[in-house]
């Protein structure tokens, strides 16, 4: 085993080589070095940056986080654990005062933030000096506050404003209710008995409790637009993870589709393809063809149609079933009922696309991308009762939902959170 002092030689020397490629490739294109400054870039690489380079920045931030680590070592673990709830706090005060839309681009003083507030000025300090030490706002003199790249995007952001209050007041409280939750409820899959059950003290399923609250839906669906965007769940892995080209003219029904978003990127990109969005009435009356409505070619190739996956399929023989980002909310039992409803609706030729998370075997990716996935995992289970899946996990799924699922196919594209699976009907 090596030593501490070589793994921190090793490390080091990696680091400084991925990050000459990455400063590298940015040079080539002419694309802003990442910053902290408020002028700095949202995104450290452009989506059409190598593969390569791709890499060497997701190695560079696992290997940063390794350095970290080890110079820290094992007494300090509690110490610089601690500040992590702390950020959650500040942030969810800096949200609910609107600090961050309260600052101009040119930057306050904090007497004047403090009186557009409605807050004391010496709390306004001692949060915002917190929330510096995260790069959220810098203090460029005494006495005054300005952005930073990341407050500013806070500031600019509605989507990411909202996951912002969303993660805050009602993630965290939720995580923090997960050993109440398991101490009263131990082995159960009901989605009324949850760790978000305990935090906010009702009995309903999630979003039976969500659509109650206007505001909170609002904020719910800001922080999903937001997330969809970010590069582990972006469309593209959807569009480029399976070779959708081949199929020619084809039709695909896209189940529990909302308002068509995944629908729109795919038949942009392929026009051959012709798709029908099923989702819940409420959410058809809502949402339906919003991502398709000002485009005409678009909107005569995607059909929207009121359907509950836990129904059986009423569209029969189409080329594609696609349920992306669907089952992760389900618990086995769930699950298992809605692939079983698609089953007797598939052709000779259909397939059944899932695309959701495999969770990876333990440290067999960077932990900076791991933890990423378990805290989906987590998150699944706090809410719903659920989990995120192995492979031997998923297997156990469609073998009970039909012993002739095959899977064909199995690729988590670079970059993504979520993998492809594809399935096919023996006989």
């Amino acid at each position: 085993m090596p030593t501490t002092h070589s793994s921190l030689d090793n490390l080091s020397n990696s680091l400084a080589s991925n990050v000459s490629i990455l400063t590298t490739y940015l040079d080539s294109v002419s694309y802003p070095a990442p910053s902290f400054d408020q002028s700095g870039p949202d995104v450290t690489l452009p989506k059409q940056a190598p593969q390569h380079v791709k890499i060497a920045r997701q190695q560079l931030m696992d290997q940063a986080l390794q350095i970290f680590q080890l110079a820290a070592g094992p007494s300090e673990f509690l110490a610089n654990l601690q500040p992590g709830y702390h950020n959650i706090a500040v942030l969810q005060w800096l949200c609910h005062f609107n600090i961050f839309r309260l600052v101009p681009e040119g930057g306050i003083s904090y007497s004047e933030l403090a009186q557009a507030a409605g807050v004391s000025e010496d709390k306004l300090k001692g949060v915002a000096r917190m929330a510096m030490t995260t790069r959220l706002f810098c203090e460029p003199s005494p006495g005054h506050i300005m952005h930073t790249s990341t407050s500013k995007l806070l500031a600019t952001n509605p989507n990411h404003h909202d996951w912002a209050v969303f993660m805050c007041d009602l993630s965290a409280p939720t995580a923090a209710s997960m050993v109440d939750a398991h101490q009263a409820w131990p082995n159960s899959d009901k989605k009324n008995q949850t760790a978000y059950n305990v935090a906010f003290q009702h009995d309903q399923p999630y979003f039976d409790h969500l659509k109650q609250q206007p505001e909170r839906h609002k904020q719910f669906a800001g922080y999903m637009q937001a997330v969809t965007t970010s590069e582990g769940t972006d469309l593209v892995h959807l569009i480029n993870g399976f070779d959708w080209g081949s199929l020619g003219k084809a039709r695909i029904v896209d189940i529990g589709g909302s308002s068509g978003h995944a629908s729109a990127a795919l038949a942009e990109r392929y026009p051959q393809l012709h798709l029908t969005v099923q989702d819940l009435p409420e959410v058809i009356v809502s949402s339906g063809a919003k991502a398709i409505s000002t485009d005409a070619d678009l909107s005569s190739r995607i059909t929207f149609e009121p359907h509950s996956f836990f129904e059986e399929q009423t569209i029969h023989g189409a080329d594609i079933y696609l349920l992306r980002m669907i089952l992760h909310d389900w618990a086995f039992e769930d699950s298992v009922k809605i692939l079983s409803n698609i089953v007797p609706s598939l052709g000779a030729n259909s397939k059944i696309i899932i695309m959701d998370t495999v969770l990876p075997e333990p440290g067999s990716i960077p932990s900076s991308v791991e933890r990423l996935l378990r805290v989906r995992d987590l998150t699944m289970m706090q809410v719903f009762n659920s989990q995120e899946r192995a492979v031997e996990d998923w297997g156990k799924v469609f073998e009970k939902a039909d012993p002739r699922l095959r899977v064909l196919e199995l690729n988590r594209p670079f970059g993504s959170n979520l993998a492809l699976i594809v399935l096919g009907l023996d006989g």
